[in-house]
């Protein structure tokens, strides 16, 4: 009786756990796959937009789903798994973020399914691995070569990747805007070391995006010389100056009070301070520095009223405010050496250029341009120009995302149809694979290429077309041999992706569908979640 008792509790506890582990893994399933819906509208030119509202009450608008996934306040862990992974494709291909998202969701689905048939999940992974392994082989003999010297083709990439966002009516100047300005800074030795922080976009509110312009040279958007003093605010063969000292009276360590009792005292005082400001100016304008470039200073004033009339006086442009982040970029592209103490402040730490002036940006708004440099770095700034806050900040956005696919090409350059045709081919060629496996690894590979399908569905969804015809027709042709037929949403209809040179980088997709297999398979494999105290 005793070993019944005991037989029947081990068969609970172990009924019990199951369910656990089932109930587990479908919450995180499900959460997963409501965080890939919330993108899945986004999907495509015809993808809807967003307004997202954070917790200080700012608003923004876009459809370019890291940021979107980014600002959303993901509670779950598995559906920040996803927040995740659409941050790695960012970073790793800078476009297909919204993709990436989609197609983990779809896997889910699939996996959800073949669950539900009594498989085991890490049957499932495993299978799942095998099917990116042979998809990724099958991408590499699709994709087309192409060479960085080919300019069109990299302005014909930047273009699709705009053709999704809010300013793709302006992606005829804005795409080659992104090509010439990676291909400026990028090393013909050694093209895949492309750091794109060395590329700075400054963003001034006014204008229109049509007033958007390259500036080989440096662009300080939130900074304007002085005033004071009529001081100048243009100077030709400019020798400039960054010191990271204070033009200021001094300051002790900690808070003291000075208590003057006659008049006499304080214009001690004041005749000192004049005289220390005075010996600094003197220093300052005998190196020949006509152009000073203050750091912005945290414990006192970086520069006071004294010594910027002793400044105009010299006919030494000052700009103030400096932030300790751009210090690297302006050293970087005009040649120059930052100076900590007055003492250091010599002729070879100042850099050359043949323009230094404040620039009128229309109204109020000015910021400071240096062109011409002697010695300049490979750096580049872009200046963006719109007519309302949001629209400039998705603008900046979208032009990251377009210099992030020309890099991604100059990694792996090497171009894929757009259009799903890429999708619908892969999931064609896993078909056939699977059929070729023997067990459960064909339901398994067969259930991933399916899910493929979830992009030129969704593709044709947000476009307001049949998506059911769509999908039935791209894969009757693509079977039929015709492997470049892809969706053009612009004409609602299937045409040659690479005649209407509808392209994307291969890197994209091979990124987009290696980080999804990574996370669902993760996924899988969990079966409780453990709070640590």
């Amino acid at each position: 009786m005793s070993e019944t008792r005991s037989t029947n509790e081990t068969h609970f506890k172990g009924t019990s756990k199951s369910v656990k582990e089932k109930d587990t893994r479908a919450n995180n399933i499900l959460a997963a796959i409501a965080v890939a819906d919330v993108v899945r509208t986004s999907l495509g030119p015809k993808g809807m937009d967003k307004m997202i509202e954070d917790s200080h009450g700012e608003v923004f608008i876009t459809n370019d789903g890291a940021t979107i996934l980014k600002k959303m306040q993901v509670v779950h862990p598995t559906g920040r798994m996803l927040v995740e992974m659409s941050k790695a494709q960012d970073v790793e291909a800078g476009d297909g973020t919204t993709t990436v998202a989609v197609l983990a969701g779809a896997f889910l689905i699939a996996a959800q399914q073949l669950l539900a048939k009594g498989i085991h999940p890490s049957l499932i992974a495993e299978g799942f691995q095998i099917a990116v392994d042979k998809a990724l082989k099958i991408l590499a003999d699709y994709s087309i070569p192409i060479t960085l010297n080919d300019k069109s083709n990299l302005i014909e990439n930047a273009k699709t990747s705009l053709a999704s966002k809010v300013v793709a009516q302006n992606a005829d100047l804005l795409a080659p805007i992104a090509v010439d300005a990676v291909l400026s800074i990028m090393d013909e030795r050694n093209p895949s070391a492309i750091d794109l922080r060395d590329i700075r976009i400054v963003k001034k509110l006014g204008g229109t995006i049509d007033d958007t312009v390259l500036v080989e040279g440096l662009l300080l958007g939130n900074n304007k010389a002085s005033h004071l003093a009529n001081g100048p605010t243009k100077i030709k063969d400019a020798r400039i100056g960054l010191i990271q000292f204070c033009v200021s009276p001094p300051k002790t360590d900690m808070d003291q009070s000075i208590i003057v009792s006659n008049d006499a005292a304080m214009d001690r005082i004041i005749a000192q301070e004049k005289k220390y400001i005075l010996a600094l100016v003197k220093k300052i304008a005998a190196t020949g520095c006509n152009v000073l470039l203050i750091q912005k200073s945290i414990l006192r004033d970086s520069v006071t009223e004294l010594a910027l009339h002793f400044l105009a006086k010299k006919n030494i442009m000052v700009v103030r405010d400096i932030e300790r982040e751009d210090v690297e970029f302006i050293c970087k592209s005009i040649g120059i050496t930052p100076v900590a103490h007055i003492d250091q402040f010599t002729e070879d730490k100042l850099a050359e250029a043949d323009l230094c002036e404040e620039a009128d940006m229309g109204g109020n708004k000015k910021m400071i341009k240096i062109t011409g440099a002697k010695k300049p770095g490979k750096t580049l700034c872009i200046l963006v120009r719109s007519s309302n806050q949001l629209l400039l900040d998705e603008t900046e956005r979208s032009l990251h995302d377009a210099l992030c696919v020309v890099r991604s090409l100059a990694k792996n350059p090497s171009v894929v149809p757009g259009g799903s045709a890429v999708e619908i081919e892969l999931s064609q060629k896993l078909s056939v694979f699977a059929q070729e496996q023997s067990g459960i690894n064909s339901y398994i590979i067969d259930a991933y290429a399916q899910a493929l399908e979830v992009i030129p569905y969704t593709l044709a969804e947000n476009a307001g077309l049949l998506p059911i015809n769509i999908v039935t027709e791209l894969k009757n042709r693509h079977r039929n041999g015709e492997k470049y037929i892809g969706l053009d949403i612009k004409k609602g209809a299937l045409v040659d992706i690479l005649k209407e040179r509808i392209i994307q980088p291969a890197l994209v997709t091979s990124s987009a569908l290696t980080l999804a297999t990574e996370c669902v398979r993760s996924i899988l494999k969990i079966d409780d979640i453990v709070l640590a105290v």
